[in-house]
């Protein structure tokens, strides 16, 4: 079923309440004139049971649209795509120069869904509309609400996909005006709804997609076995996305729109970085460069067109093509990964190789023969490798592995720093990166919260 978006649930909201004020003026025009319209929907006119379904689907729209958002500003964000864009903003996204503590910084972390890669007010209002719609649908009477339950579970489901964002994005995090929060408490949070949503939202693909989420949360808290044990209900052949339209600005899958999509003038603000082409698999199954079987798990192309900074050749991935794909939040293949990470952190290296090969097998790919003899850290490394073709440009997978394994042996460096592509910290038209590795707080948070100094 084509969910409705956030926008479509407010306009016949709207217009629900317009025809409500029009009946009651009985047809006097005075009275009519004299009706005093607010700009936003009071909270007595939403305490009604007829409209559960439509704020249910308010409640969806802003975590589907956040999470594209997030997913691109990640993948921007991390050493996917080199910097070509033409626009001051979106150019210092791929330079690592957007400190939200900054003016430009926090006019993008706090823009709207429509805006580009705003990220901070979308997650947050997909956030507290999970609370709060959550909260009206426990005073409606069962009987008034067919399904309440479900509904609940519903919201709750989708309130954890924007605090997973929240908690793995930002180096630290602030909800309701509380007191700083480091990420594993959100990221607890997110366990939460997760639970909840698995507990009451009925709908087998919701409660997969719970299932998958929380191993996700618990992944990056380190609690392995958890992990392992919530991955593993996630069957073969799952998919889960944001669902996506060309037709509004904050329906757009957001990667397509601004990094993607090469037939528009405007739209190119990266390119897939140089070691993202050509991937290759060699016969001894190490992940190679232009040596070997070619890995179709990373699709990338170039008609040869310049990017939007008119001076770098554009290299785009057909894994999208159109504004209306769906913006990928949960896969069996990301949940089999989550496994093999797990497996290798508790010393269980043969279940991680495993499933190394089992996904080479799948795409056609030769096994990686020196598995059955690597070490711990080899086999970790492995899988962060794994996951970055298989998981190319999807989920905001990449970031979050550069971020969590920072300082670590498995340390996947961000463009600029020594190790990566880009080892003198400028990009390939000698423009200088900036310090940013996770998102701070912006300045909309610091300076109106008075629980943070």
């Amino acid at each position: 079923m084509t969910r409705q978006i956030e926008s479509a649930a407010r306009a016949l909201l709207m217009a629900s309440l317009l025809a409500a004020t029009l009946f009651s003026a009985a047809c006097d025009l005075n009275e009519v004139l004299a009706v005093d319209i607010p700009g936003k929907v009071d909270a007595e006119s939403l305490a009604d049971p007829a409209l559960a379904d439509v704020l249910v689907n308010s409640v969806v729209g802003d975590a589907e649209c956040a999470w594209s958002n997030y997913a691109a500003a990640a993948s921007h964000h991390s050493d996917e795509w080199i910097p070509t864009s033409g626009n001051l903003n979106m150019r210092e996204w791929g330079q690592r120069k957007m400190e939200l503590q900054a003016l430009s910084g926090g006019v993008l972390a706090t823009g709207s869904c429509a805006s580009n890669y705003g990220i901070y007010t979308p997650l947050q209002t997909a956030r507290f509309q999970n609370n709060d719609i959550f909260d009206k649908l426990g005073e409606f009477d069962a009987g008034d609400v067919p399904g309440k339950a479900q509904m609940q579970g519903r919201v709750r489901a989708y309130g954890g996909w924007a605090l997973l964002a929240l908690g793995e994005g930002f180096c630290s995090m602030a909800l309701d005006g509380g007191a700083e929060m480091q990420p594993d408490q959100v990221l607890g949070a997110a366990v939460q709804n997760f639970s909840e949503a698995i507990s009451g939202a009925g709908n087998a693909a919701l409660v997969t997609s719970s299932y998958a989420g929380r191993a996700r949360a618990k992944l990056d808290m380190g609690d392995w076995a958890g992990a392992i044990a919530d991955a593993q209900q996630v069957p073969e052949g799952f998919k889960f996305g944001a669902d996506r339209a060309a037709d509004l600005d904050r329906r757009q899958n957001y990667l397509h729109r601004w990094l993607n999509d090469t037939n528009d003038g405007i739209s190119k603000h990266g390119s897939v970085a140089d070691h993202f082409r050509d991937l290759t698999v060699n016969a001894a199954g190490e992940l190679t460069q232009n040596d070997g079987v070619a890995d179709p798990r990373v699709p990338v192309e170039t008609i040869g067109n310049q990017a939007f900074d008119f001076s770098t050749i554009h290299y785009y991935t057909t894994k999208y093509t159109s504004r209306a794909d769906a913006a990928p939040m949960a896969s069996w293949e990301a949940a089999q990964l989550i496994i093999a990470e797990a497996a290798a952190q508790m010393g269980d290296l043969a279940t991680a190789v495993g499933i190394i090969n089992a996904l080479r097998m799948k795409s056609e790919l030769p096994e990686w023969t020196g598995g059955a003899s690597a070490s711990q850290p080899d086999v970790i490394a492995a899988v962060l490798a794994e996951r970055s073709r298989t998981l190319f440009v999807e989920q905001g997978w990449r970031f979050n592995d550069m971020l969590r394994y920072r300082g670590t042996a498995q340390q996947i460096p961000f463009l600029g720093e020594p190790g990566s592509i880009h080892p003198n910290g400028l990009d390939q038209t000698g423009a200088e990166y900036g310090p940013v590795t996770c998102w701070e707080l912006p300045l909309v948070e610091t300076n109106g919260n008075e629980n943070i100094g």
